[in-house]
């Protein structure tokens, strides 16, 4: 005996918000068990949560005040023609239960077709940005990407070198909360990295090639390897310096790439020279610096 079947109804569901996040140490994207929320600027309670689909793109549903888009039947032209007359002022915080990214936050205008492309404002028209590391492999352009900045107690990544520091001004005592600081081999930048709120800095980079040895017969093994590390602090900070936020906000953050800051050393060059060295973590601290600020790296903001 056959039995008549009648399918269900089928109705589709408009995300209002697509994410894909970069790991900026490791330079991909398979990034999971992050929390990430989405809600109107004007409404903070109303958060919901962003869900990962199986390519790994953060989506957001349930957004408020976006139900009409969500469960529209309207064809996906005439849709976003029309949801881009009522766009709403959202929020996304972005945050990792296992401690491996910092915090980060930023706002979008909802909904959004496609992939979300965080544009910074200073351009002219708005663009995505470059990371000052863009000359590695991948070229790090932020199209369809949001940067996700190391922890510094993330464990590092096989193969990955690292430079730690906690910053500081040298006369308010000051920690250099959400500055960038940034590592340069040979006057070739290999990474950059985010300080925590208490200017605690992980920056996490692949290894920059081998110094060259001489030629010899057989090929001697080596792992002893080292370069001079250069550093350049990104921070920027209004006067009177506000309150540190206990999440930064992505614009923020990056702005602060246009104004670098400054390192301070009391030893000159060439003797002040960080070395980096093979499969060993660097410490960055200030040269010639007596105590108590002997054990932090001292910078001032632009």
């Amino acid at each position: 005996m056959s039995v008549a079947t009648r399918p269900l109804e089928v109705r589709a569901r408009h995300a209002a918000i697509g994410v894909r996040f970069w790991d900026v140490a490791c330079a991909t994207s398979l990034i999971d068990g992050l929390q990430v929320e989405v809600f109107p600027r004007a409404n903070p309670r109303a958060r919901k949560p962003m869900k990962p689909n199986p390519s790994g793109v953060y989506v957001g549903h349930a957004v408020s005040g976006l139900h009409d888009f969500e469960y529209s039947d309207t064809d996906p032209p005439a849709l976003w023609a029309s949801a881009e007359a009522a766009l709403r002022a959202c929020r996304i915080e972005v945050r990792d239960p296992f401690g491996r990214f910092l915090p980060i936050a930023f706002d979008a205008d909802l909904p959004h077709a496609g992939l979300f492309t965080w544009n910074a404002p200073w351009f002219s028209p708005p663009q995505p940005i470059v990371l000052p590391d863009s000359s590695g492999s991948p070229p790090q352009l932020m199209l369809e990407r949001i940067p996700l900045f190391s922890a510094p107690e993330r464990a590092l990544p096989d193969a990955l070198a690292v430079v730690y520091a906690q910053m500081r001004e040298p006369l308010t005592q000051r920690a250099a909360a959400w500055a960038c600081l940034g590592v340069s081999i040979e006057g070739q930048r290999c990474g950059i990295g985010l300080a925590d709120r208490q200017g605690r800095v992980a920056v996490m980079f692949p290894y920059p090639e081998p110094p060259r040895r001489a030629l010899g017969s057989p090929p001697e093994a080596r792992s002893d390897f080292s370069w001079p590390a250069e550093l350049e602090v990104f921070w920027s900070l209004p006067s009177p310096p506000p309150p540190v936020p206990e999440i930064p906000d992505l614009e923020q953050v990056l702005a602060q790439l246009a104004t670098p800051g400054t390192v301070h050393d009391t030893v000159p060059p060439p003797a002040a020279i960080r070395r980096l060295e093979y499969r060993v973590p660097l410490t960055a601290r200030a040269f010639g610096a007596s105590p108590p600020d002997a054990s932090w790296l001292l910078v001032s903001a632009a």
